[in-house]
């Protein structure tokens, strides 16, 4: 195994067994009866702030409940907000917070807006291998480790260039053979593609630049008065989809003039595909 790779691996354990508790310690709050261990203060919406406990669950509490700490932070993610404009910037297809990292944005635009994906694998070489690719294990542990002023590790930077990280096994088409356990790192255009290996599902990727992935596969659509039309959608820019007729005919449509029911097929199209991705970080 490469030394560097296992250099920075105990590093990384190092700080974590010996930075101080109570620079990630959660904050207690109690509302409606119940008592919670909050990690973070994920979004702010009016005069609510929606939280992640440190059993990864979400809840919505009333800004005025929360303790002086937790204010704090709500607050300046509503400060944030509001000197950005990026609450003005969210479109009805967003299934992401309004300060959602960059990481995320770039996900969602992905899909979103079907511009292919293209993801960082930073890793070694399995040391078992396919007939159609390498096997590669990307690993967090592999990524450049940066200490806040505290000596406290921040979270490792997960895009690099228009790459955004992918995390555990991968197989990489055209990447050619390599040495079992040594380190490699691509940059791997994401096919949307899997496969199947020693009863794992694999994310598919390629050194090729591949096409963009139609948002919905062909399909009838409705309008809101009631007329029909069969295209496939491979994006939308703006709030205008881009469909494609069975006969190769390009044309636009606003999004907002669909059904209310073809309309949330797309959103949780985009919703499942983001969750899927966001799984891979």
């Amino acid at each position: 195994m490469n030394k560097n790779f296992l250099i920075k691996t105990y590093i990384l354990l190092a700080i974590l067994i010996l930075s101080p508790a109570s620079a990630q310690r959660p904050e207690r709050l109690r509302y409606n009866g119940n008592s919670y261990q909050v990690a973070e203060v994920v979004e702010v919406k009016g005069e609510n702030a929606t939280l992640r406990t440190t059993n990864n669950k979400r809840i919505t509490v009333p800004i005025r409940f929360l303790s002086s700490r937790l204010k704090i932070k709500a607050e300046n993610i509503a400060k944030k907000l509001k000197l950005s404009g990026e609450g003005n910037k969210q479109t009805s297809l967003s299934v992401i917070a309004a300060n959602a990292s960059e990481t995320d944005k770039a996900l969602q635009q992905s899909i979103i807006e079907g511009t292919p994906l293209k993801r960082w694998v930073n890793g070694t070489v399995s040391n078992e291998q396919t007939e159609e690719g390498l096997l590669v294990v990307s690993s967090v542990t592999a990524l450049d480790i940066k200490l806040d002023r505290d000596g406290v590790p921040l979270p490792p930077k997960k895009v690099k260039g228009s790459a955004i990280f992918i995390n555990g096994l991968v197989m990489i088409e055209g990447a050619g053979k390599k040495a079992e356990n040594t380190h490699v790192e691509y940059m791997a255009w994401d096919t949307g593609e899997t496969i199947e290996f020693r009863n794992e599902t694999i994310p598919k990727l390629t050194l090729k630049k591949t096409e963009p992935r139609p948002l919905l596969d062909e399909r009838s659509w409705t309008n809101s008065s009631g007329k029909t039309l069969v295209a496939l959608l491979s994006s939308v820019i703006d709030g205008v989809g881009n469909f494609e007729g069975s006969d190769g005919k390009v044309f636009k449509y606003p999004i907002e003039k669909l059904s209310d029911k073809d309309q949330s097929l797309i959103k949780e199209t985009i919703e499942k595909r983001y969750r899927e991705l966001r799984s891979t970080l």
